[in-house]
């Protein structure tokens, strides 16, 4: 894959939090690009975000999934540690691929099985590999 451009995006779970299902916040860069690659971060990989939030510890990210709605009406649903490919000290996979599909953002979430309370006043930190324009 050949990263084009790349956008940041924090997920952050509010303080207080006692819901499953949390959705993406606004992406405007992200509304109309084709996405061709997701990844998530730990809080081994990266401890803060840019906002200095807490990121999530790789033992919640193995209790979330993230459901990835796109334009159309098709989704997929995957275990978060699908998307995460390296800590400190390891490499376990590329970038996860996707086929260029635009996501709708507002209607995209992650969901989370774990104690919430381990969630609350964390964040989920991604990486998005997109184009605005056809490959």
């Amino acid at each position: 894959m050949y990263i084009k451009r790349a956008e940041y995006v924090e997920v952050p779970i509010p303080t207080g939090n006692t819901k499953q299902q949390i959705y993406f916040p606004d992406l405007p860069n992200l509304r109309t690009s084709k996405v061709f690659g997701i990844e998530i971060y730990s809080s081994t990989t990266a401890p803060t975000t840019y906002t200095g939030a807490t990121n999530q510890a790789i033992a919640d990210i193995r209790n979330t999934m993230v459901s990835l709605y796109f334009d159309g009406g098709d989704f997929i649903q995957v275990p978060a540690a699908s998307l995460y490919r390296f800590d400190t000290t390891a490499f376990y996979q590329d970038i996860p691929m996707l086929a260029g599909q635009v996501i709708v953002w507002a209607k995209s979430y992650v969901w989370m099985s774990g104690t919430i309370a381990n969630y609350a006043s964390k964040s989920f930190l991604f990486s998005v590999y997109y184009s605005k324009n056809s490959i």
